[in-house]
């Protein structure tokens, strides 16, 4: 790689740390953040007092700001970092510890997510404060294409244009796409710690349901539901004396953003927001690959943030995993169930685990590189690759 510095292999991730999952947990962030943060520097083998670094991407009111996470924790930290609150910083936050631990700035790094609800902790706010989206009143539009000014006012709404523009074009079927969510929901039925676990559902019931808004029905919608994850990061040199094997964070790359990468629901290619449409082909070339120095062969399992069910099929497209217009064919067969050539999601995802914004899809990559995962084990799990419709992705490893 032409870089001064190559983190390949410079941080791991040593501690996992989760609370319950559910719709509705009615506890403060507070309370669920510093118990996933004790889970994971007990899982660790660490003590509060190690942890002087700290990053996060969801701050109040949902989640927990940087400085008042200190207070509640204990900590003493020498470098925070706050990311806008949104889905899109998963490998970015990684990144950004990754590079504080490699310029010295800090030692061990602890990442942390927590989702709260309007139903549940919500509830206990003032209305101008509880969960909702003011996106679609920008200027720009909102990040998935949503505008207020025309009623196209949820995330949601706006991602079924992305949907059907695809389907349309492509010949995608209702019975293709609800794919994502009957494999996801298998997965779950596998996780005891999903919110959909004991929930199971077949094609027929994923057919049956409600629409929502047209091509999505109620199952292509992500969960909505309150939790936390922590994740501790430290040096690999570090990494080597604490309790747990370590993960390496192997390849690393960034968010995209453009004229033609404005939605991130919609790959590069289909026409949504300011985006134009063409022939799209997928880079020959990802820094995430060549930072890991693997080929795509050798990945394992696909992770993403799957908030709605067709941001696989962009995701899929977007990395090469199939050319354009062919991801709908592509997860069919169980290609992408547990088993199968590519296994994705393996704990459920957000449309069957939690939305936690893709942090549980880390946390998830981290315990099957372990193999602690059980009856979802991925078979000799060695790399495998988080990657997004925004472009940014991480490749973690065990060796």
């Amino acid at each position: 790689m032409d870089a001064a510095f190559n983190l390949k292999d410079q941080a791991c991730i040593v501690g996992v740390g989760m609370t319950d999952f559910a719709r509705i947990l009615d506890r403060s962030p507070a309370s669920l953040q510093v118990e996933a943060f004790r889970r994971a520097i007990a899982d660790a083998g660490l003590e509060r007092d190690d942890i002087d670094g700290f990053a996060t991407a969801f701050g109040a009111p949902q989640g927990m700001d940087y400085d008042e996470f200190a207070h509640h924790a204990g900590l003493d930290l020498r470098w925070a970092n706050q990311s806008w609150t949104h889905g899109r910083w998963g490998a970015t936050c990684v990144a950004q510890a990754a590079l504080a631990l490699s310029a010295g700035l800090c030692n061990y790094v602890a990442i942390s997510i927590t989702r709260t609800s309007a139903r549940g902790y919500g509830r206990h706010l003032p209305s101008g404060e509880r969960e909702g989206s003011a996106e679609g009143m920008r200027d720009f539009t909102g990040g998935h294409g949503e505008n207020n000014v025309y009623g196209l006012d949820t995330p949601g709404a706006a991602t079924s244009l992305v949907a059907r523009s695809y389907m349309t074009k492509y010949g995608a079927t209702s019975e293709e796409l609800g794919t994502v969510a009957v494999t996801f929901r298998r997965h779950a039925q596998l996780n005891p710690h999903a919110t959909m676990y004991g929930r199971p559902m077949t094609l027929d019931d994923y057919m049956e349901s409600r629409w929502i808004t047209p091509p999505f029905r109620l199952f292509d919608y992500c969960l909505v539901n309150e939790g936390s994850i922590c994740l501790i990061v430290t040096t690999a040199a570090r990494a080597k004396d604490l309790k747990q094997a370590p993960v390496y964070v192997s390849g690393l790359q960034g968010v995209a953003t453009s004229r033609d990468n404005s939605n991130p629901y919609a790959r590069p290619g289909l026409p949504s927001k300011f985006q134009t449409e063409y022939d799209f082909v997928a880079p020959s070339h990802h820094m995430v690959y060549d930072m890991a120095d693997v080929k795509q062969e050798d990945i394992d399992g696909f992770y993403t943030y799957d908030s709605f069910s067709t941001n696989l099929w962009m995701n899929l497209e977007r990395f090469g995993f199939c050319k354009a217009g062919e991801a709908h064919a592509y997860i069919q067969g169980g290609r992408i169930e547990l088993g199968g050539a590519l296994p994705v999601n393996t704990n459920g995802g957000s449309l069957s685990d939690g939305h936690y914004s893709g942090y549980n899809q880390l946390a998830e990559m981290v315990q099957q590189l372990r193999g602690d995962c059980g009856p979802r084990q991925i078979a000799g799990a060695e790399v495998l690759q988080w990657g997004t419709g925004f472009g940014d992705s991480a490749i973690f490893t065990r060796r």
